[in-house]
């Protein structure tokens, strides 16, 4: 089951210009090392929601660049089981992730492993943008945010606003100085940037291509996202 907030397809042009490579050559600029089984473009500020089987690779492209898609997965066969990124934080000791570390559940269980990346920036320890975060920091109500992407996307699956588990983030650029003051900036990526994620369970994933455009999360201008599952 596939959940959409529109439908774009992998072929269609950018909407930014003539000048920029079509689409589904940015999807594909980096070859996977395997079998594609399904691939998309999530839409601007839009979302998804879909199955995995254990051992298939989510991979997300930057079409245009400088993106972020925001990802969070369940146990396919008990929702509840969640991932958890606290657990994640503590067991890879690591507060940026790299090839090889893992992504865990609630409870301690391996649901993902990164395995590659063009661009490895990523941003795990805290919380996504959210309706009231958008109003305390921007003064701004009823903005798009990731938490109402992933209610929406994962709506048929039973989850609500409050079911939604903090995020795991590839391409968020996070800088933290040293007072531990931490600061968005601009992502690196560049079109066709990627980054892969090994299911290590059946798993059920929510993606929501963050439509935060008040701060410098997706160079204030929120942008395509592609998205090829392989095995």
């Amino acid at each position: 089951m596939l959940v959409f907030f529109a439908a774009c397809s992998a072929v269609e042009a950018s909407d930014r210009g003539g000048d920029m490579p079509a689409q589904s050559d940015i999807l594909h600029k980096h070859p996977v090392p395997g079998t594609i089984v399904e691939e998309w473009i999530i839409p601007a500020r839009g979302y998804a929601a879909f199955y995995m089987k254990k051992g298939q690779v989510l991979r997300f492209v930057d079409i245009e660049g400088k993106q972020v898609p925001d990802l969070v997965c369940f146990n396919a066969q008990d929702l509840g089981e969640a991932v958890n990124m606290g657990n994640s934080l503590l067991i890879n000791k690591r507060r940026e992730f790299i090839k090889g570390n893992v992504i865990y559940s609630i409870r301690c269980r391996p649901m993902m492993t990164i395995t590659d990346y063009s661009n490895g920036l990523s941003y795990s320890y805290g919380p996504m943008c959210s309706e009231e975060v958008n109003r305390i920091r921007y003064g701004v109500p009823n903005t798009p945010n990731c938490r109402g992407n992933f209610a929406m996307a994962l709506g048929p699956w039973g989850f609500n606003y409050r079911d939604i588990p903090n995020a795991f983030v590839p391409f968020m650029n996070v800088e933290v100085d040293e007072n531990g003051t931490m600061e968005i900036r601009e992502p690196t990526s560049v079109p066709g940037d990627h980054y892969d994620l090994r299911a290590e369970m059946d798993l059920l994933i929510g993606i929501s291509n963050c439509p935060q455009e008040r701060n410098p999360c997706n160079g204030w201008n929120p942008t395509p996202m592609g998205v090829i599952i392989y095995k």
